[in-house]
């Protein structure tokens, strides 16, 4: 009777929002970054709202914004927008509307290295990382730019989730955040570090992405923002500004590596990034090339399985990384669906077989993730 009991108890805590401690996110922008403006070439977005029961059950969500967290919802289908609901608050509003990204982010990254990739500033994705001297002396040197993408930099033993179940703390110390410094000044930690495999595990962490992106600027140089525009501005057709944020004490240090993978953008503009993401992937491009290589070089977590995966966020719903991107959820390995998550519940879900997206923006995440992401993505 004492064991029934006890599973009875945990059963109502894993099916509901109580198992995710409070995750606060303000969606403050401190404007440094780098920004790609839109223009009045925007790309068009047709919109076909409905009045569902899902419909109905985010708006109650949103109207519990002070308890759930969520701010936005907006869910794009059979070529239209079908939902798209917003709450936002004071901050977001002084903002122009921008959402922050968190670790979509890293799926951006991911996204520009592809483009500096098929402009021909970087050779391919399997270039080895020892021509920037930022690198030197340092195990993330001993890796290709792919490995880094793919988290498998054999860092575990210094920074990442497998260790210290924290992205962004070097040893799991709080003074040393590799997010609010340089590449450089982070690499000073690293010093005299060796990969010790070749093949090594996965190891979610901040530093690859950091490594990853600035890297890519390194061989980019001065035609850094230039890029920018053209994949937002004039590929993609954003209408408002895109920003990637920078370090904010060193904005202008670009040869020491000061970008963020962090960015920010209109919900809209959310959209349409991942609706072109998506047509490229079913294109016959050189980007789409890329995006297809990187599901096909996705590797597995080997994380150990956990009752509530599918309750909580996609990061943990999934058993596949690669290209910064999370891939496999539970009970849909089958199908090719690129899940980014980001901190406090951001979500940019797009369903390449289905051509569905979904996007979510939180400012705390205690909204019903399985009911408004998990369930409707599986469904």
């Amino acid at each position: 009777m004492k064991n029934y009991f006890i599973i009875a108890i945990l059963t109502i805590i894993l099916n509901t929002n109580a198992y995710s401690d409070h995750k606060t996110e303000s969606h403050t922008f401190n404007g440094i970054s780098w920004s790609a403006k839109g223009n009045d070439n925007y790309q068009k977005l047709e919109t076909e709202l409905v009045d569902n029961k899902l419909s109905q059950y985010v708006q109650k969500q949103l109207d519990n914004r002070d308890k759930t967290g969520l701010v936005n919802y907006l869910l794009y289908e059979n070529g239209k927008i079908v939902i798209n609901k917003k709450n936002y608050n004071d901050v977001i509003k002084k903002n122009k509307n921008v959402l922050r990204s968190n670790s979509i982010g890293k799926s951006m990254i991911s996204y520009v290295i592809g483009h500096a990739v098929c402009e021909g500033y970087i050779d391919s994705v399997n270039v080895k990382l020892d021509d920037w001297i930022v690198l030197n002396d340092t195990l993330y040197a001993d890796n290709t730019l792919l490995q880094v993408l793919n988290m498998t930099s054999g860092d575990e033993d210094y920074i990442g989730e497998t260790k210290f179940n924290d992205d962004g703390l070097f040893n799991g110390e709080r003074n040393k955040q590799v997010n609010r410094r340089t590449v450089a000044e982070s690499m000073l930690w690293f010093k005299g570090t060796k990969k010790k495999k070749e093949n090594s595990r996965y190891n979610y962490n901040a530093m690859s992405t950091g490594v990853a992106i600035n890297y890519a600027i390194h061989k980019v140089g001065k035609d850094y923002e230039k890029l920018l525009k053209k994949i937002f501005a004039d590929h993609v057709g954003i209408k408002d500004t895109f920003h990637f944020m920078k370090v904010s004490w060193s904005p202008k240090d670009v040869v020491k590596g000061s970008q963020r993978y962090s960015f920010f953008a209109t919900s809209e503009d959310y959209l349409r990034i991942a609706k072109t993401i998506m047509n490229d992937y079913h294109s016959d491009s050189c980007i789409g090339d890329y995006l297809r290589f990187i599901y096909d070089n996705r590797i597995k977590k080997k994380l150990k399985d956990d009752p509530r995966r599918t309750n909580y966020q996609s990061a943990a719903a999934t058993y596949e990384y690669g290209g910064q991107i999370h891939f496999s959820y539970k009970g849909m390995k089958d199908r090719v669906i690129f899940a980014m998550d980001g901190f406090a519940g951001q979500q940019m879900i797009i369903d390449m077989d289905n051509k569905r997206i979904l996007i979510v923006n939180s400012i705390d995440q205690h909204y019903n993730w399985n009911k408004i992401v998990y369930k409707v993505i599986k469904n």
